[in-house]
């Protein structure tokens, strides 16, 4: 296969909504139609370039180094964020990359997707505010000041603890301190930080239970105070709830986990978990399965009704095919009209079985708008671990060429 014919990567990328590109010695043979967009260029502008000159100047020293290195097969990230520049007015782009490389027919190429994160750049950049704004309330409002003694029976404990736990100071004075924790691994983990540091730990985070039976978040610091022989007499520290900053962080790492149309993981949180699948299954000998999905007709559907159906056709295929998902079954949005489930245990012909059940529940759900009923049909490939195989992304693509043949078929499935 010669990479410089556009109509292999062109069949796989020309629906993703992250930006895809492919290079040979140091220059693009191929980008896919989202990555021209982001970086407001023609179509096929930059082929035969070199691919620095999408890259922030001030960073193209390490984008070169990274190149090099994976190219001499030396330690360079996976993913990684960069500034990249458009070429049609010089905006500086903040981006994800997701970078492999791949040796075919004698060849090296460098294939890659690159993901805008400026929204998540300026959620974090509000996460960064909340925590300056947090701090300085914080700095201006006393913490919960608290001393136990040796066994661990609080032995003083200031007023504000019923703002942060719902308890009077009355009502903990004389109670054990362990008993406000959220679970037992979670006074052990300040425990044995105590342990560990000699005595003294510096924003050691825990979870506690309120009065109201809630979880709240603190940051302690705390000290082993010991006597002039040193004997220790007591534990000194203060607590400070970081509920909010934890909420806003938990927040964060969702969204860059999740589709934002259908709420379903996205194809970051996809490629992770199939990673971990994959290990494990080759660790194990246990059976590993993957269904690559396809809405037919998806563009007729755009092109009839509008996108506003063709986005309720997704929603709509994700919740249909969600409810199929279990605790093992992980199931997501790769990109455009395409979904990926990942069956941990499942062999091919099980897999079958399941892919049966799930047409058969898509068969009985036509989308309906209003007057309009839109019946909707899927091409699948379905693909099982081979022992050859020595990445996920051999799985992935046997999957892949399933779906194509299968719609190349006019079939359910096919599986390879």
């Amino acid at each position: 296969m010669s990479y410089n014919n556009q109509t292999h990567w062109d069949l796989l990328t020309t629906l993703m909504e992250e930006g895809f590109y492919v290079l040979q010695d140091h220059c693009f043979v191929y980008m896919n139609p989202a990555l021209e967009k982001l970086l407001g260029i023609e179509p096929s502008q930059l082929v035969g370039q070199r691919f620095e000159q999408i890259v922030a100047p001030d960073q193209r020293d390490r984008a070169l180094k990274n190149y090099e290195n994976r190219l001499q097969g030396l330690p360079s990230p996976v993913h990684y964020e960069i500034t990249l520049q458009r070429l049609d007015n010089g905006d500086p782009i903040e981006v994800w990359l997701e970078v492999k490389k791949v040796e075919e027919d004698g060849r090296i190429i460098i294939a890659g997707t690159i993901r805008d994160i400026g929204s998540f750049k300026n959620l974090k950049k509000e996460l960064e505010q909340t925590k300056s704004q947090l701090h300085s309330i914080l700095e201006n409002t006393p913490d919960t000041l608290y001393q136990t003694d040796m066994q661990g029976f609080v032995t003083l404990i200031s007023g504000n603890v019923e703002a942060l736990l719902g308890y009077t100071k009355q009502e903990m004075m004389g109670s054990r301190l362990a008993d406000y924790y959220w679970s037992p691994e979670e006074r052990e983990k300040v425990v044995q930080a105590i342990v560990d540091n000699d005595g003294v730990i510096t924003n050691v985070e825990a979870i506690l239970r309120r009065k109201d039976g809630e979880p709240v978040w603190i940051s302690t610091n705390a000290y082993v105070k010991k006597d002039d022989g040193g004997n220790p007499l007591s534990i000194e520290g203060l607590a400070r709830d970081i509920t909010l900053q934890k909420e806003m962080e938990q927040k964060l790492e969702r969204l860059a986990l999740t589709d934002s149309l259908t709420n379903l993981p996205n194809r970051r949180a996809l490629m992770d978990e199939l990673h971990g699948h994959f290990t494990e299954a080759q660790t194990s000998g246990k059976a590993l399965s993957v269904i690559y999905f396809d809405i037919n007709d998806f563009k007729k559907i755009n092109d009839g009704h509008g996108h506003l159906a063709g986005d309720n056709v997704l929603r709509h295929i994700a919740l249909t095919l969600r409810s199929h998902a279990s605790q093992r079954k992980m199931f997501g949005r790769l990109s455009g009209d395409e979904f990926l489930f990942i069956l941990p245990g499942f062999s091919a012909d099980k897999t079958v079985k399941f892919v049966q059940t799930i047409l058969a529940d898509i068969k009985r759900k036509p989308l309906i708008m209003g007057d309009l009923e839109i019946p909707l049909s899927m091409a699948i490939g379905i693909s099982a671990l081979h022992q050859a195989d020595k990445n996920e992304f051999s799985l992935l693509d046997r999957a892949d060429k399933g779906m194509y043949l299968a719609k190349k078929k006019r079939i359910h499935y096919e599986v390879i």
